[in-house]
Formats: C-alpha cells, sequence, structure tokens
C-alpha cells in the first residue's frame, strides 16, 4: 500500500470517528495520516477537532497549513475562530479578512471580523466612568 493510500485509509478512519463523536479518536487518526502523506483536508479537520477539543493552541498549526495548501474559505475561517478564542484580536482579523477575500459573504468570517474589531477596541479604549444618576 502507498503512503497516499495509508493516508487515506487513515483520514477515512478519522472521519468516521469523529461523525461518531469520538474527538480523540479521530484526533489520533488523522494525525497518523498527515504523518503518512499530508493533505490540506486532514490538516484542516485535526484543527477543528482540537478546537472542539479546547485544546485551541494546538489547533493554530494545522489550520494555518490548510489555508495555506488550499485556497478555500473553511480553514481561514476556523482559524480566525481559534484566535478569537485566544483573545488575539489582530490575528482573528487577518485570518477573518483572508477568508473575506476569498468568500466576502462568508458568516462565519463576518462574525469574528465584528467580534475582533469590537473587542479589539474595547481593549484599547480607556475605561469611562459614568455618573452616578
Amino acid at each position: 500500500m502507498s503512503r497516499t493510500e495509508r493516508s487515506a485509509e487513515l483520514y477515512e478512519a478519522g472521519w468516521s470517528l469523529l461523525d461518531a463523536g469520538d474527538v480523540p479518536g479521530a484526533i489520533e487518526r488523522f494525525q497518523e495520516s498527515i504523518q503518512a502523506a499530508p493533505h490540506y483536508k486532514t490538516l484542516e479537520l485535526l484543527g477543528e477537532c482540537f478546537l472542539k477539543s479546547g485544546r485551541l493552541r494546538e489547533a493554530v498549526v494545522p489550520l494555518a497549513a490548510a489555508a495555506t495548501l488550499n485556497k478555500g474559505v473553511r480553514a481561514p475561517a476556523i482559524l480566525a475562530e481559534v484566535f478569537l478564542a485566544l483573545e488575539q484580536y489582530d490575528d482573528a482579523a487577518e485570518m477573518a479578512e483572508l477568508a473575506l477575500h476569498r468568500d466576502p459573504k462568508n458568516r462565519r468570517a463576518l462574525a469574528v471580523m465584528r467580534a475582533a474589531v469590537t473587542r479589539a477596541l474595547d481593549r484599547r479604549s480607556p475605561a469611562r466612568d459614568v455618573p452616578a444618576a
């Protein structure tokens, strides 16, 4: 069996585990698939599994690789969500912008862009005292 065939077999096993709700098992299969022969979709799904598991920092590299290897909108949009959750608002806005460049109507990226800009502005604005009534 070739490396590509082995990778595809492991990818399918990972998908089946993910579909059954076994995110840790899916992560393991996707990692093995990437070791056999990296593919953008496997990297994207691995990053998404890390996000679902709350392993945000681990999600960054596979999602960034997937966004680079493929010109689709899904990986940068998910990566934008990860950066937003990590409170890295500038990075979230940058990835949302990339996703929107690829698909200007992408709802996920639009939502992240709004949230990232709002939170970044809130962080930079000095607290204002509201006079008591």
